[in-house]
């Protein structure tokens, strides 16, 4: 299952066609995985009500991976002991990390920094689909 970051879903919904194409067959397919941190800076960032209905449309019908209750102090602490405060990574893009090791899933960002905070095994390139995980 891979995880859709924040960077890949604005790329998907300007229609850029290096990202579309990708991302259409991991909706299709039910690989591409919602979380509710990607969301909600989604909907925070939409600038309409047709945007956040779009993304909330999306939100209902794809798969997602729950987070359970204390996750996000789990998360912070993780952050915290990591220092990626000071590494200039937000506690979102620490829950992302988190979501995905404990799904053992991969992510698809765009953001350097979360690419550079994860081990590459947990990483998602589409051009790499066969590299061994």
């Amino acid at each position: 299952m891979i995880i859709i970051d924040t960077s890949i879903w604005i790329e998907f919904f300007r229609q850029n066609p290096e990202y579309v194409r990708e991302m259409t067959s991991l909706l299709e397919n039910r690989q591409g995985v919602a979380i509710e941190p990607v969301f909600a800076e989604l909907v925070y960032g939409s600038k309409s009500r047709k945007e956040r209905n779009l993304l909330m449309a999306y939100w209902k019908v794809l798969p997602k991976f729950s987070i359970q209750e204390g996750f996000l102090l789990e998360s912070a602490e993780y952050a915290n002991t990591n220092n990626h405060q000071n590494l200039g990574i937000g506690l979102i893009d620490s829950i992302i990390i988190m979501v995905t090791w404990q799904n053992q899933a991969r992510l698809w960002t765009l953001d350097k920094k979360l690419m550079n905070s994860i081990d590459a095994r947990f990483l998602y390139l589409p051009d790499e689909r066969e590299r061994p995980q």
